[in-house]
């Protein structure tokens, strides 16, 4: 078995991680930790301004290894595989995740979360989860389990 875990890196997202090296542990599998971004994102731009705003920060490669690590380390804790996989890419994160799991073909499952760090920006740039399955239902035949944030 196959599971796709798209992750931002946030606390919620942890848990969909987590919930997906667990279900490989129990029933066998692999999971493929997934991370999307654009690393030419302009910060002129009225939606960069407000995260940079909000956050502090504009994320760079090395943030965007250091969040896919997070999920090796919990299949490595598990004994479990882990592939990491990061997407740069301009299209929104839900097209990105959408076109790698119809060129990859393979995959048997989607774990994520119902929100992560888009949850302070919904209102400007819509939520992943939300397109995620929006789309799904038309495009693909992949299904989707969506994981609460765990304390």
């Amino acid at each position: 078995m196959k599971v796709l875990v798209p992750t931002d890196g946030s606390w919620a997202a942890y848990s969909a991680e987590r919930y997906a090296v667990e279900l490989c542990r129990k029933y066998g599998g692999k999971v493929i930790a997934l991370h999307v971004y654009d690393p030419e994102l302009s910060l002129e731009t009225w939606k960069a301004k407000l995260m940079r705003e909000l956050l502090k920060r504009v994320q760079t490669d090395s943030d965007a290894l250091e969040i896919v690590d997070r999920v090796k380390k919990l299949g490595e804790d598990a004994g479990i595989e882990v592939e990491s996989v990061i997407i740069k890419g301009k299209a929104k994160p839900s097209d990105e995740i959408i076109k790698y799991v119809r060129q990859r073909g393979d995959i048997d499952l989607i774990v994520i979360a119902p929100t992560g760090k888009s949850h302070l920006f919904k209102l400007f740039l819509g939520s992943t989860t939300e397109a995620l399955i929006r789309e799904l239902g038309k495009l693909l035949s992949v299904p989707v389990v969506i994981v609460p944030k765990r304390d």
